[in-house]
């Protein structure tokens, strides 16, 4: 099963430079993939105190996405295992391919606080598709050579009491080389929770062709690359 909706890109969606930030790309892809859930999700009351937590994004550009642009965004879930959800997007503007996706997503249980198995009859309803895109293969190192510390806000907290999935990517625009306007490639993966912190701090290294980084707290973290070529 696919969904498909068209969105048309405000300013206020976009950066300095007028094109999207990831923030709120994701955040568009995101509001999709829900509404989506939502419509197979309502017939099976075994979800009503289950919610999915994203785990992981892989995103290729192929194309800046500007302010006042109109696009395409395609999203299917391609495969479910144990606790994880995987699902491709595809992003076009005037039926030209400018990003694709994968997201990683694990389904949670809000009574007993983990993750939660994901059953049979949901991944059935949900159904597979062919993947379009898998992402890379990343992991993490621990030569980095640079850091910066952030506060971070009320603001920047969810309903869940933890910091907004979109926030991380708002944390890495604080690295004096981040640039949306010439990202090829971007990996994130929330290995855990940020709550209830004053601060977090991001230890990266960068060379001509990408950013590795860790956004970490006392004993959270996040951690992934950035790639301009």
């Amino acid at each position: 099963m696919k969904e498909v909706a068209n969105y048309k890109i405000l300013p206020m969606l976009c950066n300095e430079r007028g094109v999207i930030t990831v923030k709120n790309l994701t955040g568009l892809m995101l509001d999709l993939a829900f509404r989506q859930s939502e419509k197979i999700e309502k017939n099976f009351p075994i979800m009503d105190k289950k919610v999915w937590l994203i785990y992981s994004w892989d995103i290729e550009f192929i194309s800046p996405i500007y302010g006042e642009d109109e696009i395409e965004i395609t999203t299917f879930p391609t495969n479910m295992k144990r606790f994880y959800a995987y699902r491709n997007f595809e992003i076009r503007r005037d039926g030209d391919l400018v990003a694709i996706a994968e997201a990683c997503l694990i389904l949670y249980d809000l009574e007993k606080q983990r993750a939660s198995i994901i059953d049979k009859e949901i991944a059935k309803a949900f159904g597979k598709n062919e993947k379009t895109y898998s992402g890379k293969a990343y992991k993490m190192g621990d030569d980095f050579d640079r850091e910066r510390k952030i506060q971070i806000r009320r603001a920047d907290f969810d309903k869940n009491l933890h910091v907004n999935n979109g926030i991380y990517f708002d944390f890495l625009r604080e690295i004096e080389a981040f640039d949306e306007a010439e990202l090829s490639y971007i990996k994130l993966v929330y290995k855990n929770e940020i709550r209830k912190e004053d601060e977090v701090l991001i230890l990266y290294k960068k060379d001509e062709k990408q950013i590795e980084f860790k956004i970490e707290s006392h004993i959270n973290h996040a951690y992934g690359v950035v790639s301009y070529v």
